[in-house]
């Protein structure tokens, strides 16, 4: 480490989303040039993402060298069934029941430890010292040498975790609590809180995206309010800059189609989530280019990067995606670097994205974060609650998706319209073509509900919280001195 100054902020960053959230939005480079020293623990500092950093005096990367063993994926695996009520969480039981009938592990333990756990899961309503006692031993699974010696290295007044179920960052948060180093969590996404389980390591400090988030930390944690500063969400400030001057135009001109067209946007999940949507989406393209929606209208189909990189991807589906491409149908795949940190994106890619759902009469999805991405682009939002023309078992149907917590609230709100067939998705889209103001007031009250004022000014919130929060550590740090 090339500085012999305090280091201010130690980032824990182990997935591409967390990355795109601190990085491309300038929030860390904001930080460094009012001279905070932040220092970087990541799997990959050879990240395009990371090593635009390198020459910056203020900012300072670290390999984590960490890897996920085979204890590591067991102690993860089965924390849920120790900790969580899985029957009243769909996320948790879909899970159980996904790692019973789906998984395609054919390592033997894989195959029984859901059983095994399973029957742990219901012996704690009779003998609940079970899970007491886990949680009183949890640390050690949690004690890792390398994270310690990171920090004892590093020595940050402060650690800031993205992603806290990760077993990387789990492990430099819990490292940080033994060291009586300050801690803080910055939720890189809105179901992180409801669909990931408790935290191994409740931090001292949180940001929140917006008043929901800031009620599930108070319900799932008992927090009180000096402890949460709600401040937006970081990347989502490009949203509102190219809604004001969108320049989609010679992106959808590079994707085939006519700029002065409408289209169709439709952001995809993985077949893990979804497994039967590139029905829909081929469904959709006949439709449109059979004119239905329109003679003028065209379809933009754009995979997750899930569809395309790791284990939930399917390349059968990139097979079907491809013959779908015309003269009215373009598919628009997301841009990923080569690197260890899982779905890691192109610096371009958000901008790319944010201005193809600027263009759009409507966006469709089966449940993801796009569903604000819209919004926050003035978009209307439909959620394709079902499986083509086939009937699925509940638990692997893309109907279940709706019934997650966090995707619950939202459209309780009014963020989406859920249709449930073909019928009502095509429905849906011609009276959003006729009315795009359709329940704007509502989509509104949602988008504020999540992401607190959508002014732009998220980045420049987040940052000066996180110097307030510096300001108060060394306060309590020098009264102790």
């Amino acid at each position: 480490m090339n500085t012999s100054q305090q280091i201010d902020l130690c980032y824990v960053i182990s997935h591409g989303f967390a990355a795109r959230m601190l990085l491309q939005t300038g929030l860390l480079l904001q930080l460094a040039e009012q001279g905070k020293q932040v220092a970087i623990i990541t799997p990959d500092p050879k990240d395009p993402n990371f090593k635009a950093l390198e020459s910056n005096p203020n900012i300072h990367l670290f390999d984590s060298q960490m890897k996920l063993t085979i204890w590591d994926d067991d102690y993860n695996f089965k924390r849920p069934y120790y900790l969580e009520d899985l029957k009243s969480n769909p996320v948790f039981w879909e899970k159980h029941l996904y790692s019973i009938l789906y998984s395609k592990s054919k390592h033997p333990w894989k195959r029984v430890r859901p059983f095994y756990y399973y029957l742990i899961y219901r012996l704690i309503p009779f003998f609940p010292s079970i899970r007491r006692r886990f949680k009183e031993t949890e640390g050690r699974h949690l004690r890792s040498k390398r994270a310690e010696t990171l920090l004892d290295q590093i020595q940050p007044r402060m650690v800031v975790s993205t992603y806290p179920v990760n077993y990387l960052e789990s492990k430099m948060l819990y490292a940080a609590k033994q060291r009586k180093i300050p801690t803080m969590i910055h939720l890189l996404s809105w179901d992180n809180i409801t669909s990931k389980g408790h935290f191994p390591v409740v931090a001292d400090y949180f940001i929140a995206w917006g008043e929901v988030m800031y009620q599930e930390l108070k319900e799932y944690y008992q927090l009180p309010d000096e402890r949460i500063r709600i401040c937006g969400v970081p990347h989502f400030d490009q949203h509102i800059r190219i809604r004001k001057q969108p320049d989609y135009a010679p992106i959808v001109e590079g994707l085939g189609l006519k700029a002065e067209r409408p289209y169709v946007f439709v952001a995809m999940s993985s077949p893990r989530f979804a497994p039967r949507e590139i029905d829909i989406v081929e469904w959709l393209a006949r439709a449109v280019d059979e004119g239905r929606f329109g003679p003028e209208m065209q379809l933009i189909v754009r995979p997750h990067p899930q569809n395309v990189q790791g284990s939930l991807a399917d390349r059968k589906w990139i097979k079907r995606l491809d013959r779908l491409q015309s003269e009215r149908v373009a598919v628009d795949y997301p841009t990923l670097v080569k690197s260890k940190v899982r779905w890691s994106m192109a610096k371009e890619d958000m901008h790319h994205l944010s201005n193809l759902l600027a263009g759009c009469s409507v966006c469709i999805n089966s449940g993801s974060t796009v569903s604000i991405d819209a919004l926050m682009l003035g978009k209307p939002v439909m959620i394709s609650s079902f499986d083509g023309d086939a009937e699925l078992y509940y638990w692997k149907s893309a109907r279940r998706l709706v019934d997650y917590i966090h995707l619950q609230k939202f459209v309780q709100l009014g963020g989406a319209k859920v249709v449930y067939n073909y019928e009502e998705l095509e429905k849906g889209i011609k009276r959003y073509i006729k009315e795009p103001g359709l329940d704007a007031e509502r989509r509104q009250h949602a988008l504020s509900m999540e992401c607190y004022r959508n002014d732009g000014g998220a980045t420049e919130r987040v940052v000066e919280a996180v110097k307030e929060i510096l300001e108060k550590i060394e306060a309590k740090a020098a009264v102790i001195e």
